[in-house]
Order: structure tokens, then sequence, then C-alpha cells
């Protein structure tokens, strides 16, 4: 998968295209969303974050 990077929730620049990815699961907690994040050397799932960040839809099947 490529590493899209992500939208600053404030500045509104894109941030780490190529070097990582983020995208929003179904859940959410208040104003902050659950996602899932990777790099090319981590990977990391339900970090909190808030949803104005302009993480991409990915739709997964289970």
């Amino acid at each position: 998968m490529a590493a899209p990077g992500y939208r600053h929730n404030l500045a509104g620049s894109l941030l780490s295209i190529g070097e990582q990815g983020y995208s929003w699961s179904s859940s959410a907690s208040d104003t902050n969303g659950l996602n899932l994040g990777f790099g090319g050397t981590w990977f990391r799932f339900s970090s909190s974050d808030g949803r104005a960040y302009g993480f991409q839809l990915r739709c997964l099947s289970e």
C-alpha cells in the first residue's frame, strides 16, 4: 500500500506524502476518530486523533 500522507487539521497542508499513511475506522469517540496508521517500519491501530485531520477513507470488507 502506498503512503498517501495526510492533511493537517489546522493549516490544511499535505504532510508525510510517501512516508506515512492513515485510514479512518468506522468507530468514533466524541470529536476523535480511531484510525489505522502505517509507515515504512511501523504499523499502529486504534490511535485516537481529532476528526479534522484529513485521513483517507478506505472501504475494507471482512
